[in-house]
């Protein structure tokens, strides 16, 4: 990491590149619609990812009730593009205000713009399959139409799942949980364009599916499906708040004559 770090100075200082201090990363929660997982149990799990980040000084909004969606796309598109690496966690749906129900604004959506640009932002998600929405709004197509892969799914009920080393180090919760599976695991088969698995925390034998696992959109946004299972009861705001706080870690930011990041992801190969 410190031989990354003096490669990227020693270019900022060549080119004549300013190297500011990193926005600071934000989180919201959204708990106001939830899917496969009970309120209660997502307020519950909501809970403790607030008091986690917020002792860690990560500045965290929860948005508990279904009359926050407008709120909720107002936090959206006030991060989107500002520079810092910032977090939106679902449980199980995504408000119409950030992608439109029916699959009606396929390309621009507030959610998508928000993974499109360089900030590297991502979407958390929990419980059911991921876009999926409220009582099957988006169906297939909410996946599908956020990461321009035609045909991709988050199908195979109760996949076994083994921690990677890099999953255990990231989050000890997870690493404890007995007999990992998922319902919805996400095929990185099926990733295309310039998606990749940036870190697989959890997969298969095959090495075909992945939960919790974060993919990326090549230096853009990221998705991050953190075990999908029907009222499985697993420790979602823990996970949430290790991973986060562990991503958050790993950043630095190098900004040229206008704006540009360099995270852990691009340095991983320099370690």
């Amino acid at each position: 990491m410190r031989r990354a770090l003096l490669l990227i100075c020693t270019l900022a200082i060549t080119l004549g590149i300013a190297i500011p201090s990193l926005a600071a990363g934000k989180v919201a929660i959204y708990t106001g619609t939830v899917q496969w997982i009970s309120k209660q149990n997502a307020d519950a799990q909501a809970q403790t990812t607030v008091d986690l980040l917020s002792a860690a000084g990560v500045d965290v909004t929860w948005y508990s009730s279904d009359g926050d969606m407008d709120a909720v796309a107002d936090w959206v598109s006030s991060v989107t593009g500002d520079g810092g690496l910032d977090f939106l966690i679902l449980y199980g749906d995504v408000p119409p205000t950030i992608y439109p129900e029916g699959n009606a604004q396929p390309d621009g959506s507030i959610v998508e713009t928000y993974i499109e640009t360089t900030d590297g932002d991502a979407v958390i998600n929990h419980a059911d399959y991921m876009f999926w929405g409220l009582n099957g709004r988006n169906q297939e197509g909410g996946l599908q139409n956020i990461m321009d892969i035609p045909g991709i799914t988050m199908w195979d009920d109760n996949t076994p799942m083994t921690v990677t080393a890099e999953g255990a180090q990231i989050s000890p919760t997870l690493a404890g949980i007995q007999n990992l599976e998922s319902d919805r695991p996400f095929h990185l088969d099926q990733l295309a364009g310039d998606w990749f698995a940036e870190i697989i925390l959890a997969q298969n034998a095959a090495g075909t599916r992945a939960d919790p696992v974060i993919v990326r959109d090549g230096d853009r946004g990221r998705l991050i499906p953190v075990i999908q299972t029907n009222a499985g009861g697993e420790p979602h705001g823990a996970i949430d708040a290790e991973l986060i706080t562990w991503m958050l870690s790993q950043t630095t930011a190098v900004s040229p004559r206008g704006k540009a990041s360099v995270t852990w992801g691009a340095l991983k190969s320099e370690r």
